[in-house]
């Protein structure tokens, strides 16, 4: 065979290489029916200005994460920049300064001076009909999130880390941003180490999302609760958004796990909340959220007040919502958590929005073997191993009461890991209280105890945000 045959014949490999890789599956749930940039030549690019040159043309793509992609300090860095020291911040290099920006966010708490990455504050923006898919374990977006804004549609992002933007900052930068959108499904990502939400949905609609197989790392070395753990974790305020949220792994937060404001439908099943020193969900009475199969291990309050927009399946309200859905609803489990007693009362307002939604078919198990399934299968390195995320599911979509169910086949469950293992168990107590919702300032206390040494420590921290145009 010539040099001239045998790179002919690389290239044709190459090239079939590249026709085969891209999205693994397709989403179930609310934004069922999403196809990125469908069948498009996969194709990686070379570098960040190629890599930010695709995500934001008119070409329908999928975009190939072969590598690290380091945006850091590409947008250039702000050196003794004015920043702020809130409240929260009471352990010093431990926790999280503030950077001052447009809003008032800043005005109340004294100002400091730092030195952060202007490249973090400003998402990259992703047209329409794109795919973003990792390949491997390695797929890293570094120093800059993601932009799904303008009314730019169809967006997969699947098995790409997302991390390192500005984290030792509160509005340093967001992981994902969405506003005005629809038809987005994130599927095996991982999100850690972000100054600012992992997950922000702006005012405007955001349409139809799903958020499958999803880690949410929160481990940090600069805390706005001042233990070690992200406190900005989702923020929910998109006008009638739709979202289905199953099969992730949200653990060492201490707040906003979700924070859910304004009308919008939100479905979480099968989802693992773990070594929580603060609040799980907060959520508002305008909003429609029904919570079923998750497990909460070792989360302190896992629902903030006692918000009426939110429907917790458990022994006394699940006859009431197999009767509306047409199917049977599934408990949660909580070990060592705050109770979700509270809730325990029916809300049939919640129900009958879920119906009024026309969530198309999902995949739903029973809770017991959720915890170890979520952590052998959320974030990246992991496709294939998830069979909700293909759409095979079993279960009938909420859309009326007559609808049939069968037993979810789609989804095999571990046994759970033992309770005991040191990954999942929290190193520290936190006693932890935020104000209620409709303030226009929230604010969380956390009392942080040591736990790994014979020295004991208090400290009080207040992380404020405004539930208003702050908080987007």
């Amino acid at each position: 065979m010539s040099f001239f045959q045998l790179a002919v014949l690389v290239a044709s490999l190459l090239t079939a290489s590249s026709h085969a890789a891209g999205v693994t599956g397709s989403p179930a749930g609310f934004a069922s029916g999403t196809t990125g940039g469908g069948s498009a030549v996969a194709a990686a690019p070379s570098d960040i200005a190629e890599l930010k040159l695709w995500l934001s043309d008119a070409e329908a793509r999928v975009i190939l994460i072969d590598k690290e992609f380091d945006f850091t300090g590409s947008g250039g860095m702000c050196t003794d920049c004015e920043c702020c020291i809130p409240t929260s911040n009471a352990c010093g290099s431990a926790g999280q300064n503030a950077i001052v920006n447009s809003l008032t966010w800043c005005d109340p708490y004294p100002k400091t001076t730092c030195t952060y990455d202007k490249t973090g504050q400003s998402g990259l923006e992703v047209a329409s009909n794109k795919s973003i898919v990792g390949v491997g374990d390695g797929a890293v977006i570094r120093g800059q999130g993601l932009r799904f804004v303008n009314g730019n549609t169809n967006i997969i992002v699947q098995n790409v880390h997302i991390t390192d933007i500005n984290p030792q900052y509160i509005w340093g930068g967001d992981a994902i941003y969405m506003d005005d959108t629809d038809l987005i499904w994130l599927d095996h990502v991982k999100i850690s180490l972000v100054g600012r939400q992992m997950i922000s949905m702006g005012f405007n609609s955001n349409g139809r999302v799903t958020i499958s197989n999803t880690e949410f790392d929160g481990q940090t070395s600069w805390s706005a609760s001042c233990d070690g753990h992200h406190y900005w974790t989702i923020l929910g305020l998109g006008l009638n958004d739709k979202v289905s949220f199953y099969n992730n792994w949200l653990h060492h937060t201490s707040g906003r796990s979700p924070d859910i404001g304004y009308p919008s439908t939100w479905h979480f099943f099968n989802n693992y909340w773990s070594n929580n020193t603060g609040h799980a969900f907060s959520v508002t009475a305008d909003s429609s959220v029904l919570v079923e199969g998750n497990v909460f291990d070792d989360v302190k309050t896992t629902m903030e007040g006692e918000p009426a927009g939110v429907f917790v399946v458990n022994s006394t309200t699940s006859s009431a919502c197999s009767t509306t859905l047409g199917r049977t609803c599934y408990e949660n489990i909580v070990l060592n958590s705050g109770s979700l007693t509270p809730q325990s009362m029916a809300n049939q307002t919640t129900l009958d929005a879920l119906v009024s939604a026309k969530e198309p078919a999902v995949a739903i198990s029973a809770a017991t073997d959720v915890a170890s399934y979520v952590v052998a299968n959320a974030g990246i390195g992991k496709l294939g191993s998830s069979e909700q995320a293909s759409g095979t599911s079993s279960v009938s979509p909420s859309a009326s009461p007559t609808s049939s169910f069968t037993t979810s086949s789609a989804t095999t469950l571990a046994t759970k890991a033992a309770k005991t293992t040191s990954t999942f168990t929290s190193s520290a107590t936190t006693l932890a209280t935020k104000a209620s919702k409709t303030s226009s300032l929230s604010m969380v206390t956390q009392v942080t105890s040591a736990s790994t040494s014979t020295q004991t420590a208090a400290a009080t921290a207040t992380a404020a945000a405004e539930d208003d145009e702050c908080e987007a």
